[in-house]
């Protein structure tokens, strides 16, 4: 009779054969690699364990034995696979290897975008079209008529499976994507701010958005024998060109004859929207940003030419196109433009040039109409760079990167507004671009897929006041809106062919209701800042003073003026008790996180501090708190009509950006005077804390294989004589500590910067 527990093992030691069956077929190693490979392992080993006992030696011999032991058979296990998908490649044929290499570089061509993705996909419609035409092919060539039947199975199994790849993915790949937040949720209501004064206000302001009451009239402008007949038109204006040689480099001869122009004469062309009327009007330039340099960009900027121009400005959309991306006359990436980014905001001010000249000259349309002491720079994506440049170089006496470049501008440029712009391509002097006294406006999207982080705030916290004035800086996050649909030639696709097929376009916003969030924004914006209508500074200080005439979506404003006298930026050092201003202190109390960092961002960290506030109450023995303490003596100036501002952001990664109104995170703050009298007012009753914004700008299911969200930092108002109402023995003049008190929410975190005393509160703020 046979013994059950010998035919156990025969099975057993039948089944470990197979399974390293492959094994036996490798050839036996030759004694000269049998001894490298001796050696080499022997060699090797030795470091290991040596190495090994250095990092875990004094845990004890148990954990050193476990540890090495436990990261040795990882390895080779791990390299062992590696080494059998080398093996199996081999077998490959190599005209099939080259045809997958080229493939994927062709592929890779076809859907640019973000690296993990571009690969993900690339790869996939190669193995899924090779498995594919492997089995149809070998099918009708009868292959399997004599093959058994586990190759015929498998042959089956994985054509079936590579077919409803192809099917589902091709219908992946061609639709919308998925809306993630349903539109009945998308309420006014999150635009919080100070509702009650918001709704009061708003009936004082008119639609920054309608049409004015001038009549509008166009025109163009441009250097002789432009690349463009719009601009040399019958009654077309004639500018010079103008030699930008010192600003660029690695412009081809294919470019010159693409444009009829080398960089020693670069044309000044532009489309002009003006009111009919006597003026004297402000002026506004626009700049677009990098894309084909022969799909012209400068048109989409129509839609604001004809709302600025009827409110009474003269709006300017140059051209400069022929500094864009050009596949052709690049070589195809061989020969890339370089430095274009200082090109385009020098460019800028070589136009102002023009217009000044206009403007003096009894024999122009333009004489006695243009303000130039009244300007304003728009630029969008790399545009947006290129009028922080502009407006640098506008002060300087030469050029930073070459001495020998004489600057003589000094226009009278006010206002300058980013529109998902970016920041950091050009570094003057090797460092970021500097801005003081100047009104700034940053414009972004929470589904920009092509400058996915919202660079725009770096350039924001770089933006200073030395002195009181009218100037101020703010910036608007739009959830929904995308890099494209500022332009109107763009629009919702932010990638060239295929690659825009691998993003969520049915979460954007309409192009009719991005382009009215942007009118909106803007013509607020420039009538408070070009024609000091100061009521609409109240848009950026609260959005929910333009809550009827923005679309019905989610927005995250910030703002702070040259009538703000900081106390701590956490930009200034390393300290976590000081504040920047001399002599203050910072205090925490029962906080598990509590740290200056640099901000993260999607893509990149940004070159400004904030401190990071975690904490949780149920591990905490009382409240946790955030304090600042005055220093004893201060030239704040307190009084009743001032205010506490600061910047807050939601900086918890795993909490979904839920529109409940009670997951939202609130908490106290409280103003504390000398002789200890405290107001407390909670965070809810100026602003709702919004989440970070979560933009699924990539189709489910591979949106998270892309950073989705990042913190977008928020203004809070809290105004002096609302404090003395919750407590009216608090005095405002002897204010001593400010304390954030996180009571109301459970956990969280938070950055915080940007705490300051603004003076000056108009109206809709006491």
């Amino acid at each position: 009779m046979t013994n059950p527990i010998l035919q156990e093992k025969k099975r057993a030691r039948f089944r470990l054969s197979r399974l390293f069956h492959p094994l036996k077929r490798l050839a036996p190693l030759t004694p000269g690699w049998k001894g490298a490979s001796l050696m080499l392992g022997a060699a090797v080993l030795c470091f290991y364990f040596v190495q090994g006992y250095a990092l875990l030696g004094s845990r004890g011999f148990g954990d050193y034995l476990l540890g090495t032991v436990v990261s040795l058979i990882s390895i080779v296990l791990l390299t062992g696979m590696s080494a059998a998908l080398i093996h199996w490649a081999k077998k490959m044929p190599t005209r099939y290897i080259w045809l997958v290499l080229a493939s994927l570089c062709l592929l890779i061509i076809c859907f640019v975008g973000p690296p993990p993705l571009m690969f993900a996909v690339s790869l996939s419609i190669i193995v899924a079209f090779s498995i594919v035409g492997m089995v149809v092919y070998r099918f009708f060539v009868g292959s399997y008529r004599g093959a058994n039947k586990r190759s015929v199975i498998f042959a089956s199994i994985s054509f079936g499976a590579a077919l409803i790849y192809l099917v589902i993915g091709g219908f992946w790949l061609f639709s919308e994507g998925n809306e993630q937040l349903p539109k009945p949720y998308r309420l006014q209501a999150i635009i919080p701010a100070d509702q009650i004064a918001a709704e009061q206000h708003a009936a004082k302001l008119s639609n920054p958005a309608e049409q004015g009451e001038y009549k509008v009239r166009t025109l163009t402008y441009g250097s002789q024998d432009s690349y463009r007949k719009a601009f040399n038109a019958p009654d077309s204006l004639i500018t010079k060109q103008v030699d930008g040689s010192a600003f660029i480099s690695n412009w081809s001869s294919l470019r010159t004859r693409t444009f009829g122009f080398g960089p020693d004469a670069m044309a000044l062309n532009g489309t002009v929207w003006y009111p009919e009327g006597d003026g004297p009007f402000p002026l506004v330039v626009t700049v677009h940003g990098n894309h084909l340099a022969t799909d012209y960009s400068d048109p989409g900027y129509a839609y604001l030419g004809e709302l600025l121009a009827s409110r009474g400005y003269i709006f300017v959309s140059i051209d400069e196109n022929f500094l864009n991306t050009s596949p052709y006359d690049d070589l195809f990436i061989l020969s890339v433009l370089q430095n274009d980014n200082s090109a385009r905001g020098w460019l800028m001010l070589e136009h102002l040039k023009a217009w000044q000249e206009w403007a003096t000259a009894k024999d122009n349309p333009f004489y006695g109409k243009v303000d130039m002491n009244n300007i304003a720079l728009i630029g969008h994506s790399r545009g947006g760079e290129a009028v922080a440049i502009a407006a640098a170089y506008n002060e300087l006496t030469a050029s930073p990167d070459n001495g020998n470049i004489a600057f003589d501008y000094n226009f009278g440029i006010q206002a300058i507004i980013s529109i998902a712009g970016t920041d950091g391509q050009y570094k003057p002097a090797g460092q970021s671009t500097p801005l003081n006294d100047i009104s700034y406006l940053a414009i972004h999207g929470a589904h920009d897929m092509d400058v996915s982080s919202f660079d725009g705030a770096s350039q924001y916290s770089r933006i200073g006041f030395t002195e009181p004035s009218d100037d101020y800086k703010a910036s608007v996050y739009i959830y929904g809106a995308n890099h494209g649909q500022f332009n109107t030639e763009w629009g919702s696709v932010d990638s060239v062919g295929f690659g825009n097929k691998l993003y969520n376009t049915a979460q954007l916003l309409s192009q009719e209701e991005q382009l009215q969030a942007t009118k909106v924004i803007i013509s607020s914006f420039l009538e408070s800042t070009l024609k000091g209508r100061d009521e609409y500074r109240s848009v950026f200080q609260s959005l929910g003073h333009a809550r009827e005439w923005l679309p019905d979506t989610m927005y995250i404003s910030n703002y702070w003026d040259a009538h703000t006298m900081g106390i701590s930026s956490f930009d200034e050092d390393i300290d976590l008790g000081t504040t920047t201003l001399e002599g203050g202190k910072l205090i925490g109390e029962q906080l598990q996180v509590w740290k200056e960092e640099k901000v993260k961002m999607k893509y990149a960290t940004n070159l400004y501090s904030a401190v990071r506030l975690g904490w949780n109450r149920k591990a905490a023995s009382s409240p946790p708190a955030y304090t600042i303490v005055l220093p004893d003596k201060h030239e704040l100036n307190i009084a009743d009509h001032s205010a506490l501002v600061f910047a807050m952001a939601d900086r918890d990664d795993n909490k979904e950006s839920s529109l409940d109104m009670d997951a939202l995170i609130d908490l106290t703050i409280q103003a504390v005077d000398n002789k200890g009298n405290i107001a407390s007012l909670p965070l809810s009753s100026q602003a709702a804390l919004l989440p970070m914004l979560e933009g699924h700008i990539v189709k489910w299911p591979l949106s998270s294989i892309v950073p989705t969200k990042e913190p977008i930092f928020q203004n809070f108002t809290i105004p002096m004589n609302k404090l003395t109402r919750a407590n009216p023995r608090f005095s405002p003049s002897e204010l001593r500590q400010i304390r954030f008190v996180f009571d109301k929410t459970a956990q969280g975190t938070v950055l915080l910067r940007d705490i300051g005393i603004r003076h000056d509160m108009n109206d809709t703020n006491r």
